[in-house]
């Protein structure tokens, strides 16, 4: 079934803010001419205009912000310039880390440190523990992949956890990669305040992707040592970033009425549909500080794969989860969508349990 344009589907499985693009941004794509212009024209050859936004936004001096096309391709180039040793990945996360080890021409040693169920599978006690022992065998250039939020169970790696892993990696010469790609969601976690103190062994990895609901331009960012920004900028392809992505950026993070609408929308909306979940047979909610849930199914009359193929007959996409490290066939994700949505999957969530 085509899950694109036109094609009638309520995708839960992407993790967007609810309240889509800011206004601002629509004008642009409303403007005629100004796309005309975009179009017609070639974009900076390096986003200055952009990386000075990001600049004002973040309140950190632009030598330490580096432009991507989306956060994915900064992980690979981290990866390439980098060329680890081994790789660090705490579980369950995002799969292109391992693959962008994989892929290398001098393959990486991957390392998994899983988190648990009983903790909500957030780092701390047993699997911080595990992960700071791994360190101490690390390597120089070795990177530790953490989310934070992690995804697909939505936990932050709290500020004395960071402080320490930071300590022994900096110890090893190594590198912690912070993905902050769902931070924008609840900024008040956000690590970037380390990046000026704390910055030759930490980079932190950002993405427009979902809170600025921009997810088909293809643009992220990262904060890192002006040393580390100037060897991404050296491999980096000229023209990467379109002049649309990066005006949309742009006016999107200098919307303020958008992002506190957004934050407010979302903590209601979450509320809301978290309480009307925990009251549907079989499942257990994950407790998430993202704009999604891990969910899973407690009973053992139907699988995560089984809903989600249920729920497409009613044009509902979720995520099914069996395939992410240190997970089984029994979870599956879903994103926060409007509350018309979110009430239709409750409705068929239920049908589906009853039946």
């Amino acid at each position: 079934m085509p899950y694109g344009y036109n094609s009638g589907i309520m995708d839960f499985s992407a993790n967007i803010n609810p309240l889509g693009l800011s206004k601002k941004a629509v004008k642009i794509l409303k403007d005629f001419g100004r796309l005309k212009f975009f179009t017609e024209n070639y974009p900076e050859i390096y986003p200055e205009s952009f990386i000075d936004t990001l600049s004002y936004y973040h309140d950190i001096d632009k030598k330490y912000i580096f432009p991507g096309a989306g956060a994915t391709g900064l992980i690979f180039n981290i990866v390439n310039i980098l060329n680890p040793k081994n790789i660090v990945i705490v579980e369950p996360s995002f799969s292109e880390y391992e693959r962008a080890g994989i892929i290398r021409a001098r393959k990486s040693n991957i390392i998994h440190i899983n988190t648990y169920f009983s903790e909500n599978f957030e780092l701390k006690d047993k699997s911080l523990s595990k992960l700071l022992e791994t360190i101490k065998k690390l390597c120089k250039n070795d990177l530790v992949f953490i989310a934070s939020p992690s995804n697909p169970a939505g936990a932050i790696i709290p500020i004395n956890a960071i402080i320490e892993i930071l300590k022994q990696v900096k110890l090893k010469n190594a590198f912690l990669v912070l993905d902050e790609s769902f931070m924008d969601f609840c900024e008040e976690f956000s690590s970037k305040l380390f990046v000026e103190k704390n910055s030759n062994n930490l980079i932190i990895i950002r993405s427009m992707t979902k809170f600025f609901a921009m997810p088909g331009q293809r643009l992220g960012y990262v904060f890192a040592n002006p040393k580390m920004i100037t060897k991404l900028a050296k491999f980096s392809i000229p023209w990467k970033i379109t002049s649309l992505a990066a005006e949309i950026a742009s006016v999107s993070l200098s919307d303020k009425d958008y992002i506190l609408k957004s934050r407010n929308l979302l903590c209601k909306l979450k509320k809301d549909f978290q309480r009307k979940l925990k009251k549907v047979k079989f499942f257990e909610i994950i407790p998430s500080m993202a704009n999604f849930f891990l969910i899973k199914i407690k009973t053992g009359e139907f699988h995560a794969e089984d809903l989600k193929n249920g729920l497409l007959k009613y044009g509902i996409l979720i995520r099914y989860c069996g395939d992410y490290r240190g997970l089984s066939n029994k979870y599956f994700r879903i994103a926060v969508r409007k509350k018309s949505d979110n009430d239709y999957l409750i409705q068929k969530l239920k049908e589906f349990a009853a039946y």
